[in-house]
């Protein structure tokens, strides 16, 4: 009994020990680009936008950046995988046109104007990034020879190198449904469904016809 605190401690320090100690990779992930948007608000956003409807466009737009926004395209229109070192790059562009924007001296909708620009920029990149990779891992002739290290956008974290499902491949995930709308759908079976629905109220039909 006595060595039982001292084991349950040592075995949470090295529980944590494998936690990673960093954030990186895809936007959302990164918590200095998180930062960067709450200062960008506090600081530019709401002494520089005085129109008040505007502030709130400009503020929710913020939001959706410093939210599930990245994470939400990676996972609708790729498979959320791409190359660590490429998203690192893309960070740092990230950072630099975000300490751009801390500078700006623009006002009212020409301020709200350069950030959909910067969310855009932003968006483009990290499709390219998201689409060489999964070209590469797509490929049965190349993905199984990939070296290089790999991040998962969805969950925040390294993952291990490998071929991606035909599903991850064309763009038929349930997962991405399921981040979409928070929850994950109970009926995978629409089409089946749709079709006996279809079929049930053409009987219905017919048989009012015969009856008329």
């Amino acid at each position: 009994m006595l060595l039982s605190a001292p084991l349950s401690w040592l075995w949470l320090l090295l529980c944590l020990a494998w936690l990673p100690t960093g954030i990186w990779s895809c936007l959302q992930c990164d918590k200095s680009f998180k930062d960067n948007l709450v200062k960008l608000q506090a600081e530019v956003v709401e002494p520089q936008i005085r129109d008040t409807r505007l502030k709130e466009r400009t503020i929710a737009l913020l939001k959706g950046l410093e939210g599930n926004f990245f994470r939400h395209y990676a996972v609708s229109q790729f498979s959320g995988f791409a190359a660590k070192k490429k998203v690192l790059e893309l960070m740092a562009m990230g950072t630099q046109r975000l300490e751009s924007l801390l500078q700006t001296s623009l006002t009212d909708q020409d301020l709200l104007e350069e950030l959909v620009k910067f969310r855009k920029e932003m968006t483009m990149k990290l499709k390219l990034v998201l689409k060489q990779h999964q070209e590469k891992a797509c490929d049965p002739n190349d993905c199984a020879w990939l070296q290089y290290k790999v991040y998962n956008c969805i969950k925040c974290r390294d993952a291990s190198v490998s071929c991606l499902s035909l599903s991850q491949c064309f763009v038929d995930s349930q997962e991405r449904v399921s981040l979409r709308f928070g929850h994950p759908l109970q009926d995978r079976n629409i089409a089946g469904n749709g079709v006996a629905i279809v079929l049930c109220m053409g009987g219905v039909l017919f048989v009012v016809i015969i009856g008329v």
